[in-house]
């Protein structure tokens, strides 16, 4: 089988979609015009980077337009860009670029009319993820899961609304122990009301731990003091919904790696060194799973590490800052290296409208297709096997575990 072959072959295998922001309340799952695809987050930030203005959204269209294209222009040495033009050519099949490479304004308003008209197509969505075998898409509201137009594909992994309220009964109890007993009952009631309606796992948020490290991680039971700290309240929580969650055979799916306080307008990937390393107990002490979904590059070998010597503990899909070209390909080897196939999932695509999951496992697969082809050459893993390992990465591992 040639590279070409190969690749055709992995773009043919299906894909479960462990994270996204589709079908928000008043946001259509496809996108409407051609600034729901040029406005997400990930790409519009690289085009603030040269000058973009972060107004653009209420600009007139014609200065919004000439400004979209000089920033595209100075952007296209990146992945991100080489995206955009393939959710445009491929979907639509209008180019946003001439021959020479670059964008102009008639190029911009060519593709805004054909995804104006894609739009209102019935089976548009259906038609986008057909494209690439995308079978099932996780959304973590469960208000957002029922997609029009594709029946059977969402997937929900909610998150626990009453989290707040109860980290403040806390706070000013002062019986916090008799709080926490009640907080527990009221965990196990919302969790079995997920896991009857065939929910299998629940976000749950790892600030505590990421701020507080083993001090939280290491906090069961309330200390003597009659009042708690905010962050003793809400690690004792989180410590009672892993418990919930484990009598229920549940999972955790943990977001970790992206600080939202490095400046008040800012998130970013901190490498914290002892990110993982410092939840080990955790996965000792709680009998849940524990997906862990990173946005850190340097957290992945890491990840890589727990998934290995943790039967609860398996290594989820490259979230903000981590997806990358470059962290996809060092994290592919390191999985492929150390950590069975069946306890890694790859594709979290973390997109706003379905046009931007295309785009973003489009990219995975190139990367995978071509990772595996090179292994096959170097002689480290046969055909069957590089199919086995790029279907359970992309599908399998997930489904087994979301479904």
């Amino acid at each position: 089988m040639n590279r070409e072959t190969w690749r055709e072959a992995v773009m043919e295998l299906p894909v479960f979609d462990t994270h996204t922001h589709l079908n928000k309340p008043g946001v259509p799952i496809p996108a409407q015009t051609f600034w729901d695809i040029a406005h997400y987050f990930w790409f519009q930030q690289e085009l603030w980077s040269v000058g973009y203005p972060s107004d653009a959204a209420q600009c007139p269209e014609d200065v919004r337009i000439d400004a979209f294209v000089k920033a595209f222009n100075a952007v296209r040495n990146t992945a991100w860009h080489l995206i955009v033009r393939r959710i445009c050519g491929d979907l639509y099949a209008v180019p946003l670029t001439g021959e020479d490479g670059l964008a102009t304004a008639d190029h911009v308003r060519e593709v805004d009319a054909a995804v104006k008209q894609a739009s209102q197509q019935l089976d548009w969505s259906k038609s986008v993820i057909d494209r690439l075998a995308i079978r099932r898409i996780t959304v973590n509201n469960i208000a957002d899961s029922a997609f029009p137009g594709l029946p059977g594909v969402s997937v929900s992994v909610p998150t626990w609304s009453e989290a707040q309220t109860w980290s403040d009964k806390l706070i000013q109890s002062e019986a916090p122990a008799a709080t926490l007993k009640e907080a527990q009952e009221a965990m196990e009631a919302t969790v079995t009301d997920f896991n009857d309606q065939g929910i299998r796992g629940m976000r749950i948020s790892a600030d505590v731990f990421e701020t507080h490290g083993r001090a939280a991680v290491d906090l069961r039971d309330p200390p003597q003091a009659a009042r708690l700290e905010p962050w003793q309240a809400e690690a004792l929580l989180t410590h009672r919904i892993f418990d919930v969650l484990g009598d229920h055979g549940m999972f955790v799916q943990f977001f970790l790696g992206i600080e939202r306080d490095v400046t008040p307008k800012t998130a970013m990937a901190v490498n914290d060194p002892r990110r993982i390393t410092n939840l080990y107990p955790l996965f000792e002490i709680h009998d849940c799973d524990f997906e862990l979904v990173v946005g850190a590059p340097q957290n992945n070998l890491d990840t890589a590490q727990a998934a290995r010597i943790y039967p609860n503990v398996y290594a989820g899909g490259l979230w903000w800052y981590n997806f990358r070209s470059s962290t996809y390909r060092h994290t592919m080897q390191v999985r492929l290296e150390a950590v069975p196939a069946r306890k890694s999932a790859v594709i979290a695509s973390d997109a706003r409208c379905i046009e931007w999951c295309y785009g973003k496992i489009l990219l995975v697969k190139w990367l995978l297709a071509d990772f595996l082809y090179d292994q096959m050459e170097l002689g480290w893993i046969d055909e069957s096997d590089a199919r086995w390992v790029a279907r359970e990465w992309l599908h399998d591992s997930a489904a087994r575990r979301y479904t």
